[in-house]
């Protein structure tokens, strides 16, 4: 299963965890309700080993700031892997691109 962007429930819980990893690379996002149900949802079609749900949970709320987004990013390849979809680059580097719109320090200002 290929994932396109905004098709499907599962899709809007990839992109959300997408936004989430991404953003985590400027800063500690936000463990919002809404990610707590992507997770829980995406675990629910499959099942299994809930590891790399808890880890991204986890891994999110990391205080280290040089570490956090890779390890962001290797849970969420992992939670792909699991529940059988394709990562999709390019809604990946959307993601990407709306998180360094949004926290990125542009010339002149800080990071917010």
């Amino acid at each position: 299963m290929r994932m396109i962007a905004g098709t499907d429930l599962t899709a809007k819980a990839l992109l959300a965890l997408e936004e989430a990893s991404h953003s985590s690379r400027y800063i500690q996002p936000d463990r919002t309700h809404a990610l707590r149900f992507a997770l829980a949802y995406l675990y629910a079609l499959k099942g299994g080993d809930a590891t790399p749900f808890y880890s991204f949970w986890i891994e999110l709320a990391s205080e280290n700031n040089v570490f956090r987004f890779q390890n962001v990013d290797r849970t969420l390849d992992q939670i792909y892997e699991r529940i059988g979809v394709r990562r999709d680059d390019q809604a990946s580097r959307k993601m990407w691109r709306v998180a360094q719109d949004k926290h990125a320090a542009r010339p002149g200002q800080r990071a917010t």
